[in-house]
């Protein structure tokens, strides 16, 4: 009985084997010539809102040829903006966006608090309807998909948050 449940064992495990091995495979094209190449790039269009009592205007950026894998916070540097995160989080929280907010009321050391005001990030999907929707992700690890819209909107001290004012307008990856 033994070497019955052994043979099994190891018809087992080979049918498993054999299983991941197809599985993990790329499956052979009958014609490689008359395959479209797969894009590496997309465009994205990041929008930053320092909001009204700043002075300064709402700001797009239409970026093309974005790398497939880039992330939120990369847009920042294809737009030449200068961004700065805090001392606790140098790429991966936002504190100031081209010297907004001022030195004087942000020090970034640390993760603002809410009575300081904050950028909130914003981002678009057209699975969930195109519209800014508040991000759940941080701008280090979110993906833009093809023709999305990113967007930073400063939330002064006490107010609540308020999506871009910029229209997003749906529109086919370029």
């Amino acid at each position: 009985m033994r070497n019955s449940l052994r043979v099994a064992l190891i018809g087992l495990i080979a049918l498993v084997a054999v299983g991941w091995f197809f599985a993990n495979s790329k499956a052979p094209t009958a014609n490689p010539s008359i395959q479209t190449p797969v894009q590496d790039a997309k465009s994205v269009t990041l929008v930053v809102d320092f909001g009204k009592a700043s002075g300064k205007p709402v700001q797009s950026f239409d970026l093309q040829n974005v790398k497939s894998n880039a992330t939120g916070w990369d847009l920042f540097a294809l737009a030449n903006l200068n961004v700065q995160g805090t001392q606790q989080f140098p790429a991966g929280f936002v504190c100031r966006i081209e010297g907004w907010p001022t030195e004087t009321s942000q020090d970034c050391a640390d993760t603002p608090a809410y009575s300081e005001g904050h950028w909130a990030y914003y981002v678009t999907s057209i699975q969930l309807g195109g519209g800014w929707l508040l991000s759940g992700q941080g701008a280090a690890t979110h993906i833009p998909d093809c023709a999305a819209y990113e967007g930073w909107a400063w939330v002064a001290a006490g107010q609540e948050s308020v999506a871009p004012r910029f229209d997003v307008q749906p529109r086919g990856c370029k």
